[in-house]
């Protein structure tokens, strides 16, 4: 990882809310490269099944029907992973796909703390300390 990964990319409350037009597109994309990723992990469970035999030996069409897919997986895998990064470098941390909740490094005075969204939410309204989650979340 390079230093500009890793540097933590702090956000004030309007450049957080101006990017999520961007985050809503990302966690879409995510959610539907997810799903192919897991269709396709069911494929290759399939291929395995009915392309072994009753020796447990996978035949060369099988082998050659598994390989195909998880060339496949490896390439969706890949793809998911870019457009995290890509999420993580506009200064968007996801915490949960499922309930598209996401948070920001801000300041508030001299705290540094995550300025909290959850998908479905018109802009950031909420904020919490590091250490807290979304349960201890509190109003701007």
């Amino acid at each position: 990882m390079s230093n500009d990964e890793t540097k933590i990319k702090m956000l004030t409350l309007e450049e957080a809310n101006a990017l999520l037009p961007q985050v809503r597109l990302s966690l879409r994309s995510l959610r539907e490269q997810r799903a192919a990723i897991l269709r396709t992990q069911a494929q290759i469970e399939i291929e395995e099944m009915t392309g072994t035999s009753s020796e447990g030996e996978l035949s060369p069409a099988g082998r050659a029907a598994v390989t195909k897919q998880m060339e496949t997986f490896h390439y969706q895998t890949r793809q998911f992973e870019e457009r995290l990064s890509e999420l993580l470098q506009m200064g968007a941390y996801l915490k949960d796909l499922d309930t598209g909740l996401v948070d920001f490094y801000s300041r508030r005075g001299n705290e540094i703390i995550f300025l909290c969204w959850k998908e479905g939410e018109e802009e950031i309204l909420n904020w919490h300390s590091l250490q807290g989650g979304f349960q201890n979340r509190k109003p701007l």
